[in-house]
C-alpha cells in the first residue's frame, strides 16, 4: 500500500470512528465522505499519473465537440445533437490501456469500456494525454451535468471553451470560479471567425479584452487564452482573413505540455486536493476534553448523584407493602387459639399500616411520593445527566453519544426498578412453599405450642368442672394463671412464628433494598463508564487528527514544484503572477 493510500484509508476510518462517537453530526459526516470520493477522484491515492487527462467543458452550443473534432482532425464527437449527444467523449491514444481510466474514476473507467465513447488514434504527440469531450455545464439533462461533475475531479487540465455569446454568463463564471486553483485552466474562445462574429468582427479587440476582464474577476488576472475557429476552411488558414490560434492550441496540447510541465500541473493540482481535503478535516477535529474541570466536575456530580439514588431507593424500599402475598402467608395455616391469634395480630398491623398511609398521603409532598417504585432514584440519573449536557454544550464540549447513552441509562434504571417490587414478592411467595429443615422446625414448634395452649385449656376447663361439680369452686387465682399461661404462650408463639418464619413485609423490604442498590450502582456505573469512554475516544481521536493532518501537511510538502514550470502553472491555476503584461503565452 502506497503512502496516499495509507492516508486516505486512514482518513475514512478516522471519520467513521468520528461518527460512530457522535462527534460529528451525519450531515457533516456525509460531507467527509464524498470528500474522500473527491480525492480518489483526484487520484491522491495513486503514487504516480501515467496518463494527462484533459477535459473540454463549457457551456451549450459553444462548439466544444467541433473543437474536440478539429484538434483530431477527425470526426470523435458528433456536435449539435443537444440530449441526444453521448454524455462524454474520450480521446486516447491506442498505445495507452483504456482500462486504467478505472484508476481515475469509475464513471471515467466506464466510459472507456463503451464503444460509443471511446476514440482510439496513432498521434505520438497526444501519447499519455487523454482528451475528454463533456457535456455542457449548463445541460438541461440532470444527469449531464452530474457527469460533468464527477468527472472534472479526474481532470489535470481543463479547456473550458466558450464563445463571443456565451463568454459572459454567470453560470460559467461560477463554474470558473470554483474550479480555480484545484486544477490547470486553459481557455478557449471558440468561432473567432468573421461568420460568427459577424457585425462584432471590427470590434474582436475590445471582445478579448473584456473576456480577459471577465477571467480577472473571478481570479484568472493572467490568463492562457486560444482565439479559435474550429471551422475547417479556418483551420486550414482559409477564408475570414483573421487570426485563428487553433494551430497553436493543437501544438500546446501535443508539445507544449511536455512532461515537465504535465508533472507541475499535476503535483500542483495535487497540492490543491490534499489541502482542500485537510481543510474539511480540521474542522472536524473534535476538541480534547480530557484535562479540563468539565471532567472533574462531572466526575464528582455522578459520585454525590449515585449516593443520593442508593438513599433513595433503601428509603423507598422501606415503606414497600406487599401486594400479592399477606404477611403471614409464610407462616403455615394453623386452627386453633394460636392460629387465630396470629391472624388477628396480621389483620391489626394491616389496619394501622393504612392508617399511616392515610396519614402520609395528607402530608407535605416530597421526592418519595412518586407511586412507581424507584422513580425518583431514575428521574435524579436524568436530571443530573441532562445538567452535565447542558454545561457541555454550553462550553461546546463533544459528548456525542454520551447523552443518547444517558437517556436510555435513565429510562432503563426507570424501567428496572418499577418491576423490581413484583418481581422480589414473586420470589417470596416462591420461597414460602419451599420445604427446608427451619420451616420443618418452626412448624413443629408451631404446633407444639398450639398443643400446650389446648392442654392448658383443657385441664383449666377440667378443674373448673370438675369442681363445680363437687361444690369446691375454682378459685380467681386458677383463672388468672390460666390467663397468663395463655398470654405468655401466644407471645411465644408471636416470637417463635416471627424468628423461624420471617415476617414477609419485612423480608419484601430487605430484599427490594439489596437488589435496588445493586441496580441503581450498576446503572449510574455504565453512566460514568459512557462518559470515560467519550472522554477517551475524543482524546485519541483529536490526537490522531492532528497526526493525520501534519501527515498530510508532508505529503503536500514532498509534492515540491517544479521551479521552471512554476510561472506558467500559476497562470493556469489562476494564481497571482508578476509581469503579466509582458508575458509571452507559453505555447509559443
Amino acid at each position: 500500500m502506497t503512502e496516499p493510500t495509507r492516508l486516505i484509508h486512514e482518513g475514512e476510518r478516522w471519520v467513521a470512528a468520528l461518527a460512530e462517537r457522535g462527534l460529528i453530526s451525519e450531515q457533516v459526516a456525509a460531507s467527509l465522505r464524498e470528500a474522500f470520493v473527491q480525492a480518489r477522484n483526484e487520484r491522491l491515492d495513486e503514487a504516480e499519473d501515467p496518463l494527462l487527462v484533459a477535459m473540454l467543458c463549457g457551456p451549450t452550443a459553444v462548439g466544444k465537440s467541433s473543437l474536440i473534432n478539429a484538434l483530431a482532425a477527425a470526426e470523435i464527437s458528433r456536435p449539435g445533437l443537444g440530449a441526444e449527444t453521448p454524455a462524454a467523449s474520450i480521446y486516447v491514444h491506442e498505445r495507452d490501456d483504456p482500462a486504467r481510466l478505472f484508476e481515475y474514476s469509475q464513471v471515467l473507467g466506464r466510459l472507456g469500456r463503451a464503444e460509443a465513447s471511446l476514440v482510439r488514434h496513432a498521434r505520438d504527440e497526444l501519447l499519455h494525454k487523454v482528451l475528454v469531450d463533456t457535456p455542457d455545464i449548463d445541460s438541461a439533462v440532470r444527469h449531464h451535468r452530474e457527469t460533468t461533475a464527477v468527472l472534472v475531479h479526474c481532470a489535470d487540465l481543463v479547456l473550458f471553451v466558450t464563445s463571443p455569446e456565451k463568454y459572459k454568463t454567470m453560470q460559467g463564471a461560477a463554474w470558473i470560479a470554483e474550479q480555480r486553483q484545484q486544477r490547470a485552466i486553459a481557455f478557449v474562445l471558440n468561432k473567432w471567425d468573421r461568420d460568427a462574429l459577424g457585425l462584432q468582427y471590427v470590434q474582436r479587440e475590445r471582445l478579448e479584452n473584456d473576456f480577459r476582464a471577465v477571467l480577472a474577476e473571478v481570479g484568472f488576472t493572467d490568463p492562457l487564452v486560444f482565439k479559435v475557429s474550429s471551422l475547417v476552411e479556418q483551420a486550414r488558414g482559409g477564408v475570414g482573413g483573421i487570426e485563428n490560434e487553433l494551430p497553436r492550441l493543437a501544438a500546446w496540447l501535443s508539445a507544449g505540455l511536455d512532461r515537465s510541465l504535465a508533472g507541475a500541473i499535476q503535483q500542483r493540482r495535487r497540492r490543491a486536493a490534499w489541502g482542500r481535503l485537510s481543510a474539511s478535516l480540521a474542522s472536524a477535529v473534535p476538541t480534547p476534553i480530557g484535562g479540563g474541570n468539565f471532567v472533574a466536575q462531572a466526575r464528582e456530580r455522578i459520585a454525590r448523584g449515585r449516593a443520593q439514588s442508593l438513599q433513595l431507593v433503601n428509603c423507598e424500599a422501606s415503606l414497600l407493602a406487599l401486594v400479592s402475598l399477606e404477611a403471614g402467608q409464610a407462616r403455615p395455616r394453623i386452627s386453633g387459639l394460636l392460629g387465630g391469634w396470629m391472624r388477628l395480630a396480621d389483620r391489626a398491623g394491616h389496619t394501622a399500616q393504612a392508617v399511616r398511609a392515610l396519614f402520609r398521603s395528607r402530608g407535605p409532598t416530597g421526592i418519595l411520593d412518586n407511586p412507581t417504585f424507584g422513580a425518583s432514584a431514575a428521574a435524579l440519573l436524568a436530571r443530573v445527566t441532562a445538567a452535565l449536557a447542558a454545561v457541555a454544550v454550553a462550553d461546546r464540549l463533544p459528548l456525542g453519544v454520551v447523552v443518547a447513552g444517558w437517556v436510555a441509562e435513565s429510562q432503563a434504571l426507570s424501567e428496572r426498578l418499577a418491576e423490581l417490587p413484583a418481581e422480589v414478592e414473586a420470589e417470596l411467595a416462591s420461597a414460602v412453599s419451599r420445604r427446608s429443615l427451619r420451616r420443618g422446625i418452626g412448624i413443629g414448634v408451631l404446633y407444639a405450642i398450639e398443643a400446650l395452649l389446648e392442654l392448658v385449656l383443657v385441664v383449666a376447663f377440667w378443674r373448673l368442672g370438675s369442681g363445680f361439680l363437687s361444690g369446691d369452686y375454682a378459685s380467681s387465682g386458677l383463672l388468672l394463671n390460666t390467663a397468663a399461661l395463655l398470654i405468655v404462650l401466644l407471645l411465644l408463639g408471636s416470637v417463635a412464628a416471627n424468628l423461624l418464619f420471617g415476617p414477609l413485609q419485612e423480608r419484601l423490604r430487605r430484599a427490594a433494598a439489596k437488589r435496588a442498590e445493586t441496580v441503581v450502582a450498576a446503572h449510574w456505573e455504565r453512566a460514568a463508564m459512557l462518559l470515560e469512554e467519550q472522554i477517551e475516544a475524543t482524546d485519541r481521536l483529536a490526537q490522531e487528527g492532528g497526526a493525520f493532518l501534519a501527515e498530510i501537511d508532508g505529503s503536500v510538502q514532498s509534492l515540491a514544484p517544479v521551479k521552471q514550470a512554476d510561472g506558467d502553472v500559476a497562470r493556469l491555476f489562476g494564481e497571482e503572477t508578476t509581469g503579466a503584461a509582458q508575458r509571452q503565452p507559453v505555447f509559443e
